[in-house]
């Protein structure tokens, strides 16, 4: 065998090991890729995941916060209405009710404002999560705002000034040695508790448009969740095929070198 011819064999021997040992590499490694970009898809998703759970159980217990307020402030507005005009005569039920919505309604809005400081901070995280998962293939999508929650907290300050407001009104009402009260003060009265419930109303009604929006991202996400970890898993499939082609190829190149390495030289 010439010496060049023999060069040039070793010489291919040497190109299909390094292309063979760089296929398993590759198959190796486009399995590692994909193990590390599924475990950072689904911990993106899971964040989102977590942040609905607190959406959701945030506004669960606003929405009971709310609901026992409203009635409390329809009630008072009832008994207002009824029992106003003849505050003196009525002073037991004026304390009562006065007492009632000191003790409750003030402390229920302050606990409402706190129950959704951990659903904003879930939101934020949302975003976040919503922000790394968009840099994912087929994803392109965006949390929702917190625009809604901000006009539901300036609904609370304003309803927490309206519910000192009321009690003082229904404090005064309460201490007047009159026997009738002026229509004025009654109206004055039922104006208050008329605002304090339709702010209530707001509130609850930004807080559940978030939550319908956070539980439509979290749909979408999960159509794209099962979308991504296909995609994931067909592309390291496909590399891996033709990796395991790339294999096959050199080392049939190996066998065909080899053999011919090993026949006795031809005399000439």
């Amino acid at each position: 065998m010439a010496l060049f011819e023999k060069t040039t064999r070793f010489i291919a021997i040497a190109l299909a090991v390094l292309f063979i040992f760089l296929s398993l590499f590759g198959i190796v490694g486009a399995w590692f890729i994909n193990t590390k970009a599924t475990g950072a898809a689904l911990k993106g998703f899971g964040f989102v995941e977590s942040g609905v759970a607190i959406v959701d159980a945030g506004v669960g217990r606003v929405g009971d916060l709310i609901a026992t307020s409203r009635t409390e402030v329809q009630q008072a507005s009832e008994t207002i209405t009824t029992v106003g005009p003849r505050a003196q005569a009525n002073s037991a039920v004026l304390n009562a009710l006065n007492e009632r919505l000191e003790t409750n309604l003030e402390p229920r809005v302050a606990q409402i404002q706190k129950v959704l400081a951990p659903v904003r901070d879930a939101l934020g995280t949302v975003a976040n999560a919503v922000s790394m998962l968009n840099s994912l293939p087929m994803m392109k999508d965006r949390a929702p705002r917190l625009a809604k929650l901000d006009e539901a907290f300036d609904r609370l300050e304003e309803l927490s000034g309206d519910a000192k407001q009321l009690h003082a009104t229904l404090r005064d009402l309460t201490a007047t040695q009159k026997n009738d009260v002026a229509a004025e003060t009654v109206g004055i009265l039922n104006k208050l508790a008329q605002r304090i419930d339709s702010r209530l109303a707001e509130v609850q009604a930004n807080v559940q448009g978030v939550r319908t929006d956070i539980d439509e991202l979290q749909n979408r996400l999960g159509k794209r969740k099962s979308q991504v970890l296909f995609v994931f898993n067909l592309l390291a499939l496909l590399v891996t095929l033709a990796m395991i082609w790339i294999l096959y190829t050199q080392v049939v190149v190996l066998r065909h070198h080899w053999r011919h390495l090993r026949q006795p030289a031809v005399l000439p």
